[in-house]
């Protein structure tokens, strides 16, 4: 880019991110002010979460608590120029670029990793895993890494169970201040947006199904019904299906739900979640978005290959024609709400990053096992009572005489 080109992306980044700080009271507030203890400072923290204003914001706090930040992306697609300049501007390490694929996207990542982290922010443990794989000495001297997403959460685990984790990891996606919230409502909401921005269709009356039925494609089944769509629900789990049914959902098999629906959401956190069976079920202009962390939920490279032709219907709007049948893929199947939208809303990522924040400085300062961790309670709620406050809402203390009540019945039952 040009000087000129260079300024006016770093003023448009700094714009931004000061939007993302005015509607962020958790970490602008609570969250600052506990890592202003120096449990940070100094310390090298990688922060690789999709590279847009409101992660840029967390990396901010993180810098201004002393901790040494480096920068990068979760995601190849989701990366925002304008935010990486206004962080280098400020004085921020960033390795990542927006526009480059995967090659690009893994250099960067390996690039991260020489940075030789003492803590990592992970989104998906994208970076964990390629420090495993490629920079095992770095791997090991890891002081421990906070895991966003549940398929992150996933890979931790496998990892634990294979004595493959030598340090500990705190799964931010398992505190109730992330999952209820981020999963669920933030989810929930920017992909049913993504979609009507991206397609310009009405949803009323619309055929959606969605893949899967765990926080997040609780939300987008909420979220669409609310909006007046026709919802089915794809879920082999029978339990999560039952709750489907009950939500009022219409649950069943691929058979049952895929012909006919007008678009299918992946939320599954897999991969090839919607392939080449699934694609043979599909009707004429089925529209195919990915909710869920991998970008390999649909799956694109066999809808490629099984594709006479493929032509851009739309910006981010990929047309399929499958023997005759179109079949229509938002932002090639990354992740619908990000690359294809705004992210998150701000007020819940001001949530799930005070889980990060502090989940940090939790690594930091505290002695933990090895293996994979939750965020205390308390630390839980302190995040949601500085939300409630921050909208000028308290609650009253727990009444100690309905504890003493509950533990005299107790013994009398006991007696």
């Amino acid at each position: 880019m040009t000087g000129q080109a260079v300024d006016e992306a770093i003023a448009e980044g700094r714009r931004k991110i000061e939007w993302v700080r005015r509607n962020s009271p958790v970490l602008d507030g609570y969250v600052r002010e506990t890592l202003a203890d120096g449990a940070l400072r100094g310390r090298r923290v990688a922060v690789v979460v999709h590279l847009e204003a409101k992660t840029a914001f967390l990396a901010k706090i993180l810098a201004e608590a002393g901790a040494e930040v480096v920068v990068g992306g979760s995601n190849p697609f989701t990366t925002r120029n304008d935010v990486v300049e206004a962080l280098r501007a400020d004085g921020l390490t960033v390795i990542g670029r927006e526009g480059g694929g995967y090659p690009e996207w893994e250099e960067d990542l390996l690039a991260l990793a020489d940075t030789e982290p003492e803590i990592v922010i992970d989104d998906g443990a994208e970076l964990t895993v390629r420090m495993a794989k490629h920079r095992p000495d770095a791997f090991r001297r890891l002081a421990g890494v906070t895991e966003e997403t549940t398929t992150g959460t996933h890979r931790l685990e496998r990892m634990a169970s294979a004595g493959m984790l030598p340090f500990p990891a705190l799964t931010a996606n398992n505190a109730r201040c992330k999952h209820l919230f981020d999963n669920r409502y933030g989810t929930g909401q920017t992909t049913v947006q993504a979609l009507l921005a991206l397609t310009n269709m009405q949803i009323a009356g619309m055929r959606i199904v969605v893949v899967g039925y765990g926080w997040v494609g609780r939300g987008i089944a909420t979220y669409a019904k609310a909006l007046g769509a026709r919802v089915g629900v794809l879920e082999v789990d029978p339990v999560r299906a039952l709750e489907a049914m009950m939500d009022g959902h219409a649950v069943g098999s691929a058979a049952d739900l895929l012909p006919g629906a007008a678009a299918v959401i992946t939320a599954t956190g897999g991969i090839r979640a919607v392939g080449l069976p699934e694609f043979d079920l599909l009707s004429d202009g089925a529209i195919l978005a990915n909710a869920g962390h991998h970008d390999l939920e649909i799956d694109v490279p066999a809808l490629e290959s099984a594709a006479t032709s493929s032509r851009q219907a739309r910006p981010q709007i990929r047309a399929f024609d499958l023997s005759g049948r179109v079949v229509n893929v938002l932002s090639e199947g990354a992740l619908v709400n990000i690359a294809g939208g705004s992210g998150h809303p701000i007020e819940i990522m001001d949530l799930t990053f005070a889980v990060q924040g502090l989940g940090a400085h939790h690594l930091a300062g505290t002695e933990l096992p090895v293996g994979v961790n939750v965020l205390p309670k308390h630390l839980d709620d302190a995040i949601a009572a500085a939300r409630l406050r921050a909208g000028g809402i308290t609650l009253d203390e727990p009444d100690q005489r309905h504890v003493d009540d509950v533990l005299a019945g107790l013994s009398e039952g006991l007696e």
